[in-house]
């Protein structure tokens, strides 16, 4: 009976929420130290 928006809203804030140890995001937790952690280089990985 809820709105489509709702619905579409909820299911997209759900699934950030389910992600969110996968990502980047996760070091937002480590306070200040997230702001050199999202402006470093990204890891290089090379395949043998």
């Amino acid at each position: 009976t809820a709105p489509f928006l709702f619905k579409a809203h909820l299911f997209m804030g759900l699934s950030l929420f389910v992600i969110f140890p996968f990502t980047r995001l996760v070091h937002v937790w480590s306070g200040m130290a997230s702001v050199g952690y999202l402006t470093r280089a990204w890891q290089l990985v090379r395949s043998r």
